[in-house]
């Protein structure tokens, strides 16, 4: 992975737009000063496209020395209120697969963990943090700054939304 590269372009746009558009709608339960509302990106409605979005999406092209995903599976996708917007939680299994053009395959796999914050009224990530477990976690360790790729690769699909996809 370099810093010059996103993910994949068309199917997590698509997922992180309907997870601002979702965002959008939970916004006012900031304001709410009880514990945080979380609701279930999952069983709403937007659920099936967030799913398609996830299968068409290949985060392992861009992990040093693998080819493509064995497995790439939402766990949990929840939007809570935020003292400053709305922050979004997810969890995943991820397995991907190397060697395809070769005669050795290895397949690495690992739980990710990931959290950003969203300030919607500016449309900036106010507070972003992913954690990858398991050998793969290893593996995407040797890529550098984890957090500060993940952080402005979240800015840019944010800015991209509010800017209509530009």
């Amino acid at each position: 992975m370099t810093q010059t590269s996103t993910f994949s372009p068309s199917p997590l746009r698509s997922f992180t737009r309907i997870a601002l558009v979702a965002a959008i709608c939970v916004a006012p339960l900031s304001e709410v000063k009880a514990a945080p509302a979380c609701w279930s990106l999952l069983q709403s409605k937007y659920g099936p496209g967030i799913e398609k979005a996830v299968d068409e999406a290949d985060p392992c092209t861009k992990v040093p020395g693998l080819d493509h995903k064995e497995k790439f599976v939402l766990k949990s996708l929840d939007l809570c209120s935020a003292p400053s917007g709305v922050q979004i939680n997810a969890r995943a299994d991820l397995a991907c697969k190397s060697g395809s053009h070769g005669l050795l395959q290895a397949t690495v796999s690992g739980e990710l963990e990931a959290s950003m914050t969203v300030d919607i009224g500016a449309c900036k990530v106010t507070d972003a943090h992913v954690g990858v477990n398991g050998p793969i976690g290893q593996l995407l360790s040797s890529v550098g700054e984890i957090q500060g790729l993940a952080r402005s690769f979240a800015q840019r699909k944010i800015s991209e939304i509010c800017g209509g996809g530009k």
